[in-house]
């Protein structure tokens, strides 16, 4: 089931590492008319290629040998020129062909989305765009966007993760063509609601840049693929690039494994990109494609074209991209346009990843230092539903290690970006300041605002609750728990770091040595919380009613319900009476096959995550079904909770009693069940 919930914490996103929180944002510059100071930073010390393949080959080749992926690949360039490119294990073990960088596809995910940006930039120098401030709608001809209480959504706000949207992961691919460019019924079907005031809390989502994708259409006039080949790939030299969404894979894509415990492989299918989504995730590229547009990057910010290609936006652009505009919290990483920024050491890092299913991504780019990192990583978890998991405890299985075989969990590419990050600017060290203000006053319970509010894509939440609620916690010692994990000191105000606990190679790849709590002036207590890689974010919640508590309740509301086998040996006159004591038995019933509806009885090597991401509403219908009717069996036993006691029903007497008391608890758990299954967006209809 770990397994499971971790494959399933990947799919609600496209990006590197999913995490959050809050503070009052800054109020973004127009556009590159009004660039910040900016002083050119002394070139680099070279570095040494023997150390760095060293590095490299100690990251990667453990790990290939573990099985902890099918083929990586890792790019690193400073000062202009690659300095790295190496591969390591198969871009397909059925034909044994190699990784190369220099050839072998990979999918990039929502690295895609600085591309995009980078679109939207060359439009904002031509004038196409007049400033970042303005109203989306603006530029939108196939769709207008709603408003919140006369807030309109700006295109900032899409550049920063500030729309407003909810999440969701229904229909991110698909298994049939799409027309592209798509048109206005299309985009409408895809798009989620507005949950949030824009311009809020950057809360990341694939939804703001698939509609910046839309803007690059609508004012350009060109498709976006061919706007992304003939305006930035081109110019670049970067020839086996492209925006992709065709439905089967390119002969030169490396083709992703997984490797079970017991050392068996499994494809892993191939899930085209929806083309509304395609400029949030849908390149398809190699390491030295991206090699050059990192340098492109770099270099542009000095004024000079990278090598062997064409400038494609002036220097000052090139800083608006990369400086930071927004933040959830000073402490924390903050948005450019788009790019990922914050603080390492003294050293301005931008950076961005993504992941699809069997590929991870990871860039980052120190520009001061004229240094650029890129990594991929080919492979994933095994895909498993819960028959194979259950039948896994008696009797042969995949899921049984064998003894001649090493298998460690996929290797991640949260903890490749860490273990960059130490290499070439050191273990991260956190900016110290006075505190004034006691742990205790963090404690609190925070639920994450990435989140489907109105879907039936709600239960993933329960799936994964240990991340979908953090919960902190004062010690005597004035440190704070987060997550259950002790140890975290306070050295800024409402700064946490435990130096220990940030994501490692066999770690959690969500874990975080930082976390930021977000106080306004006027509010004693924080608001929200955010870890040091933000870009989600969690508000403070009810410690009394969340996702958390709900999954706690879910195993007692069965267990009472099971009970209700006594309740068919109880004595009973008359029709309700006799049907009363089966509903708790039907609604345990129920309730089991909630977790097989929607995980469980796949072919062989499918799974929730193709059905979720493709768009197969079959499953999804299913549960809204089985959610109603236990529902409805869940109100039939409160009601009869109350007639029987009017009644007097199941014999005379103090067993007569008991047996109504047991009824009742029945009939609280009812209650419970009701309140947990509306909470997941199970009563009534709600498809994604």
């Amino acid at each position: 089931m770990r397994r499971m919930l971790r494959k399933l914490g990947c799919l609600m996103a496209l990006t590197l590492a999913p995490l959050p929180a809050a503070a009052a944002p800054a109020t973004p510059v127009a556009g590159p008319e009004a660039p910040a100071v900016w002083t050119p930073a002394p070139l680099p010390t070279p570095l040494d290629t023997g150390s760095l393949q060293a590095w490299a080959d100690g990251l990667f080749a453990p790990a290939y040998a573990a099985h902890r992926f099918s083929g990586a690949e890792i790019v690193v360039v400073q000062d202009g020129a690659v300095v790295l490119a190496r591969g390591y294990g198969l871009a397909d073990p059925a034909t044994g062909r190699a990784m190369d960088p220099a050839s072998t596809g990979v999918r990039i995910g929502s690295t895609t989305k600085v591309v995009t940006a980078t679109a939207i930039a060359q439009l904002l120098e031509q004038g196409r765009i007049r400033s970042l401030d303005d109203p989306a709608n603006r530029y939108l001809k196939r769709v207008r966007l709603p408003d919140w209480k006369g807030r309109q959504i700006t295109v900032w706000d899409l550049l920063t993760h500030r729309a407003g949207f909810e999440d969701k992961a229904f229909g991110l691919g698909t298994d049939r063509p799409v027309k592209h460019p798509i048109d206005a019924a299309t985009i409408r079907r895809a798009m989620p609601r507005l949950v949030r005031a824009p311009g809020g809390d950057s809360v990341y989502s694939n939804f703001g840049t698939a509609v910046l994708g839309l803007i690059v259409e609508d004012v350009s006039g060109e498709p976006i693929d061919d706007y992304f080949a003939r305006h930035i790939f081109q110019p670049l030299g970067m020839a086996n690039s492209r925006l992709d969404f065709r439905l089967t894979p390119a002969p030169t894509l490396a083709r992703p494994y997984a490797t079970f415990p017991n050392g068996e492989r499994q494809p892993i299918g191939f899930v085209a990109m929806h083309p509304f989504i395609a400029p949030a995730g849908g390149i398809t590229t190699t390491g030295l494609d991206m090699a050059r547009f990192m340098m492109a990057h770099i270099d542009g910010e000095r004024g000079e074209a990278a090598r062997g290609g064409a400038s494609i936006l002036k220097p000052e652009t090139f800083r608006l991209m990369h400086g930071r505009h927004v933040a959830n919290h000073p402490a924390t990483t903050g948005f450019g346009m788009v790019f990922i920024e914050g603080d390492w050491n003294g050293t301005h890092v931008v950076e961005h990843g993504g992941g699809w299913p069997g590929f991870q991504t990871v860039m980052l780019m120190a520009p001061e230092r004229r240094l650029g990192v890129f990594a991929s990583i080919v492979g994933d978890a095994p895909v498993i539903d819960l028959t194979e998991q259950l039948g896994s405890l008696v009797g042969a299985s995949r899921l049984k290690p064998a003894a001649d075989t090493r298998v460690e969990p996929l290797l991640s590419s949260a903890s490749v970006r860490e273990a960059a990050l130490r290499h070439f600017l050191g273990a991260y060290r956190p900016a110290s300041a006075a505190t004034t203000r006691p742990a205790g006053d963090f404690a609190g319970t925070y639920c994450r605002q990435r989140r489907s509010d109105t879907t039936l894509e709600a239960a993933f939440n329960l799936l994964g609750a240990n991340y979908a609620v953090i919960e902190a916690a004062a010690a005597a010692d004035g440190t704070l728990t987060i997550r259950g994990v002790p140890g975290y000191r306070q050295v800024a105000p409402g700064v946490f770091w435990n130096p220990r606990a940030g994501p490692s190679l066999l770690g959690d790849p969500t874990a975080s040595a930082m976390f930021a709590f977000v106080t306004p002036d006027d509010q004693a207590r924080p608001r929200a919380m955010a870890p040091q890689l933000s870009v989600d974010a969690w508000e403070q919640c009810s410690a009394a009613w969340n996702t958390k508590v709900a999954g706690l309740l879910t195993p007692l509301v069965l267990l009472l319900s099971l009970s209700s086998l006594l309740c068919l040996f109880w004595p009973a006159t008359g029709r309700l009476a006799k049907w009363a004591r089966v509903l708790p038995l039907a609604q345990a019933v129920g309730l089991l096959a909630l977790p097989f509806v929607l995980l469980g009885f796949y072919a062989a090597d499918d799974g929730l995550m193709y059905h979720l991401l493709e768009g197969r509403i079959g499953r999804f219908v299913g549960m809204a079904v089985v959610g109603n009717l236990t529902a409805l069996l869940a109100l039939g036993i409160v009601v009869a909770t109350v007639l029987a006691w009017r009644g007097r029903w199941w014999g005379t007497g103090g067993r007569a009693v008991a047996r109504r008391v047991h009824y009742s608890l029945i009939g609280v758990a009812a209650l419970a069940l009701l309140a947990v299954l509306a909470s997941l967006n199970l009563i009534g209809v709600h498809l994604p």
